[in-house]
């Protein structure tokens, strides 16, 4: 306990690569035991991880996205992480690790995602206003991607019915919109035949509007 006192102050010093290490430590102890769960969020860790998910360093990023995913395991802890304003920076970190080729990065976030929206609606909701469906679908198709397989475990985690996916289409943004309409159902645990959604895929198409064909957010590397 003394150990994880110390490591929260290094979250917040000036140093990124000491800041990553300690987002490290915190992460290998909250995977090795989650007993340590409550004493991690109760010594302050949520809010600079958050904000080194937000503004650190790649490395600082790929290991708080790790830390948080292992802390997001009960309703309470999954509803104050995503208060401290999880969800943006780890959307985020699924697109900049794919334009970075960070496939730690990319897992960390996807399984962050999946832990954070699995069991409450209220969150999942809240990712697909963020527009978490277009960015973990984007990930989930790319042929060099990879870590899809994470970010098709967390896309059916915010998408487990066919209602949840269209109202996540509905808040995808407007040029990648049809794409997940067309290509990502399937994904979400969907295995009807296709001629039997044609309905649904002209229904998603038309909230869509015209798609620009390989459109996707680009984010600079560090």
């Amino acid at each position: 306990e003394a150990n994880m006192q110390a490591l929260v102050p290094r979250l917040r010093g000036p140093d990124g690569a000491d800041q990553a290490s300690a987002a490290a430590a915190l992460a290998e102890q909250a995977g090795a035991d989650t007993g340590l769960h409550a004493l991690i969020v109760d010594a302050g860790a949520l809010p600079p991880l958050v904000a080194l998910l937000r503004a650190g360093t790649e490395q600082g990023k790929t290991n708080a996205a790790d830390a948080i995913g292992w802390l997001a395991v009960d309703a309470p802890t999954c509803a104050r992480i995503v208060g401290e304003g999880a969800l943006p920076p780890l959307i985020a970190l699924v697109s900049l690790s794919r334009a970075c080729s960070n496939a730690n990065a990319g897992i960390n976030a996807c399984n962050a995602l999946e832990n954070l929206v699995e069991d409450d609606p209220r969150l999942r909701e809240l990712a697909e206003e963020h527009g978490a469906a277009g960015a973990l679908a984007a990930a989930a198709h790319a042929p060099d991607c990879g870590w899809a397989q994470a970010a098709r475990d967390a896309l059916r985690a915010l998408c487990p019915t066919q209602d949840d996916t269209e109202r996540a289409l509905g808040y995808t943004h407007r040029k990648s919109c049809a794409l997940v309409a067309e290509r990502d159902l399937e994904i979400c645990g969907l295995r009807a035949e296709r001629d039997t959604l044609a309905g649904g895929y002209a229904s998603l198409a038309s909230l869509a509007g015209p798609v620009e064909k390989g459109h996707d957010v680009v984010f600079e590397c560090e």
